[in-house]
C-alpha cells in the first residue's frame, strides 16, 4: 500500500451482512460454490491546493519567493552594468570628437604658422614661392645614368 498521494489503494470487500449464510443462494447464486470477491479499488482525492503548495513539509511559498527575487535582482544587476557601459561608450565618443576637434583646430594653427614663415621668407630675403603648376620635372634616359663607382660623362 503506497502513500504517495495520486496513488491507488486497495480496499477490503464489504463484510458479510449479518443475516446471510455463508451458503446463501442469493448471494453466490444456486448450487454455486462462493467466489471470492476481488478487492475494490479507491483513487485517492485529488490533494487541495493547499496541499500542493507544501514540498515536504515546505511551504512552496518559501522557495518560490527568493528565486524570484534572485531572478529580479540578476535582472536589475544585468541592466544597471549595461546602463554603465552605455554611459562609458558615450564619453569615450566625446573624448573621440573632442580630439579629433582640437586635431582641426591645431591643423589650422600650423598653416597659419606656415603661412606667416612663407612671408617672412618673401620679405627678408626677398625669396620667390615656385608656382604649384608650373613645375616640370625633367627625366634622365636609360643609356644616361650611371652606376655606381662610374664618373659622369659631359659629353
Amino acid at each position: 500500500m503506497s502513500t504517495r498521494t495520486g496513488a491507488a489503494r486497495a480496499v477490503p470487500a464489504p463484510a458479510p451482512r449479518p443475516g446471510s449464510a455463508p451458503g446463501d443462494p442469493r448471494r453466490s447464486g444456486a448450487g454455486q460454490p462462493l467466489r471470492r470477491t476481488r478487492p475494490r479499488v479507491v483513487h485517492s482525492r485529488r490533494p487541495s491546493l493547499l496541499e500542493r503548495l507544501h514540498l515536504d513539509g515546505i511551504r512552496l511559498a518559501w522557495v518560490l519567493i527568493p528565486l524570484i527575487a534572485l531572478l529580479l535582482g540578476g535582472v536589475v544587476f544585468v541592466n544597471v552594468q549595461r546602463l554603465n557601459l552605455t554611459t562609458q561608450t558615450g564619453r569615450t565618443v566625446d573624448m573621440y570628437n573632442q580630439a579629433q576637434a582640437d586635431i582641426l583646430r591645431l591643423r589650422a594653427v600650423l598653416a597659419q604658422k606656415d603661412g606667416q614663415v612663407v612671408e617672412q621668407a618673401v620679405q627678408r630675403l626677398g625669396m620667390v614661392q615656385a608656382p604649384g603648376s608650373g613645375l616640370t620635372y625633367v627625366s634622365v634616359p636609360k643609356e644616361a645614368r650611371i652606376g655606381p663607382g662610374q664618373a659622369p660623362r659631359t659629353r
